[in-house]
């Protein structure tokens, strides 16, 4: 399945690589052995390499059969850079046309009126159009607050299906709603199953997850998905993600990303056959992303934005140089670090991580190699931050990382840009990725 994947990209180079490859990690990360995960990586860079290989062998021959070719070579090339640029300057100034070209399977959050009055519930709003048998849960390895659930077991119910995972920022804006929903519709027929899918490896933790459902006050059942095999199964490509499923098991509504609170409750009042208007307790107003930093990983395998001198180093530990000035939207190292591919970990006393950013509030996700307590300072603009722009996790300009999850460390109250400086007072602080909001 690997060549094959691979063998996708080499025959078809499209800007539709991105999602190829997001497949090819769900199978990477799907396996059970170190083994198997590698084999899977091997067998897709030969899938992609052959018919690479195979297309230059064969351009190659036939340019050795067509002279006319080989003697106006240079010719040629700027002829076809001419119709590129040409192309490229009519689809620019064309946005019919190019809204036609333009792919987006990233989650965009949706604005829904403050006010959080949900409608009448008299009929399904914005149900999809052809509606599914909801598929059942697979592959799941343990269940918090409840025995295991199968769909066949549900049938009856409403079942409002969240795929999240407690170190996501944005699943975690959405858990208010989902345990409010829960309280509020249980006994008339509700059932809320939260499908915690990792992106982490330590987010796959019984009782990491434990806790976080702790401390988030959820009551609903929560089922552990380490392989992503339910995730794969609801085809789903989100977090958070809601899929709505009525009494008969068919899916009727999906919800990606955050907001839109008061149609999932117009619709789950709808499929519990519930008249009247509701009231939302929580507040509904999103955060403004224009301008915003994106989401920056900090493990060598999916960052982008790293500047600072040696180039990150795999698993080894260095002592790094940090960029001076850093340019928006990008981070540096200062001091010894380790940089593993899903993380960075402080490997003495002082190593620091500055973050050129802007955005309202910063969140690092963040955590230790061996569960003790370590403590950071945390400095903005050079200095260590105040009161008035600390996040809640910050108190007189330090934090303590005691367990693995996502950290408050600035709220602005306003989209700033800022020198954000994180240094290590011990060894052993882990950093994963900086998320930002509102």
């Amino acid at each position: 399945s690997g060549i094959a994947i691979g063998a996708l990209i080499g025959l078809i180079w499209t800007p539709c690589a991105g999602p190829i490859l997001a497949v090819v990690l769900v199978q990477v990360i799907q396996q059970n052995t170190n083994l198997a995960a590698v084999s899977i990586i091997v067998s897709f860079a030969i899938g992609a390499g052959l018919p690479m290989l195979a297309i230059a062998l064969v351009g190659r021959s036939l340019l050795g059969k067509f002279s006319f070719i080989t003697k106006h070579t240079e010719d040629l090339r700027k002829a076809f850079g001419v119709i590129i640029i040409l192309s490229v300057s009519y689809i620019a100034f064309s946005a019919n046309l190019a809204s036609l070209f333009t792919t987006d399977n990233t989650v965009q959050e949706q604005p829904v009126n403050s006010s959080a009055t949900v409608s009448g519930a008299l009929q399904l709003e914005d149900g999809l159009t052809q509606p599914y048998p909801a598929p059942d849960f697979a592959g799941l390895q343990e269940w918090i607050n409840s025995k295991p659930l199968t769909l066949a077991s549900l049938k009856g119910k409403v079942l409002l299906v969240d795929f999240w995972t407690y170190s996501c920022i944005n699943c975690v804006r959405t858990l208010p709603y989902l345990t409010a929903w829960d309280k509020k519709y249980r006994d008339q027929g509700l059932v809320i199953v939260g499908i915690h899918s990792p992106e982490f490896e330590f987010e796959k933790d019984p009782d990491n997850v434990k806790a976080a459902v702790v401390a988030r006050g959820i009551k609903y059942p929560v089922a552990l998905d380490n392989n992503l095999a339910t995730w794969q199964s609801f085809k789903n490509e989100y977090w958070p993600a809601h899929y709505l499923i009525d009494r008969d098991g068919q899916v009727v509504y999906t919800h990606f990303g955050e907001g839109r609170y008061d149609v999932t409750e117009n619709n789950i009042r709808y499929l519990l056959g519930l008249n009247g208007t509701a009231e939302t307790k929580v507040q509904q107003n999103l955060p403004s992303t224009e301008g915003q930093t994106p989401e920056t990983y900090l493990g060598y395998d999916r960052t982008e934005s790293y500047v600072g001198k040696p180039d990150l180093q795999h698993d080894v530990s260095d002592v790094y140089e940090p960029a001076s000035p850093v340019p928006l939207h990008h981070w540096t190292l200062k001091g010894p670090w380790r940089m593993e591919g899903e993380k960075g970990v402080a490997v003495d006393n002082n190593a620091a991580l500055q973050l050129h950013f802007s955005a309202e509030k910063v969140f690092l996700v963040m955590g230790t190699t061996d569960g003790k307590p370590v403590k950071i300072s945390v400095k903005l603009d050079g200095a260590l931050i105040g009161k008035n722009a600390a996040g809640k996790n910050v108190h007189n300009g330090t934090a303590t990382v005691s367990r693995h999850t996502i950290y408050e460390l600035v709220n602005q109250n306003t989209i700033k840009n800022g020198l954000l400086e994180i240094t290590a007072e011990q060894p052993g602080l882990e950093v994963y990725a900086f998320t930002f909001g509102g």
